[in-house]
């Protein structure tokens, strides 16, 4: 797995920071979520070297909690790609050879497609993990995006050595 140009980490929030699990009401309103916190600080470092950002088709919650922690957020109602593609890598002038994608679902697989680096956690649905470049050996919501930093970081540093 080639990380040498990437710019950007892309990641879906639930299923990733989230375990699927959120209280929804009679309304289909989402009432609460259960976030990982330690991804959070992974994203602040992230965010020191490469560009960090969700794509998510579920806005409730999520936006706002992306607006106070400072994590550009879209919200891909209907479809990640279109978002992806005419929101994303034009806004911040990136190809898709400078993403490392981190999708679960089915309405991330043209993004993962796309990608130059695609990744999913353990319990991803099997049409995901069946085409991605890597497979987290860790279940959604307990520490993915800590996996990805250090793999980043890792990385990071051997390139910076053998300059």
């Amino acid at each position: 797995m080639n990380l040498d140009n990437i710019k950007a980490v892309i990641s879906e929030m639930d299923g990733i920071v989230t375990e699927h699990l959120s209280g929804i009401g009679e309304m289909n309103i989402t009432m609460f979520k259960q976030f990982y916190m330690k991804d959070f600080e992974a994203i602040n470092l992230i965010k020191k070297n490469w560009l960090f950002i969700f794509i998510s088709s579920d806005a409730s919650i999520n936006m706002s909690l992306c607006r106070r922690r400072n994590i550009p957020f879209f919200h891909a109602e209907k479809d990640k790609k279109e978002i992806f593609v005419n929101n994303v890598l034009r806004k911040y002038s990136l190809t898709p050879e400078n993403v490392l994608y981190i999708g679960n679902s089915y309405s991330d697989i043209e993004c993962l497609r796309m990608s130059a680096v695609s990744m999913c956690p353990d319990d991803a649905v099997m049409s995901v993990k069946n085409m991605v470049d890597c497979v987290v050996p860790m279940l959604g919501g307990t520490g993915i995006l800590c996996y990805v930093y250090d793999m980043l970081y890792n990385d990071l540093l051997l390139r910076m050595r053998n300059e």
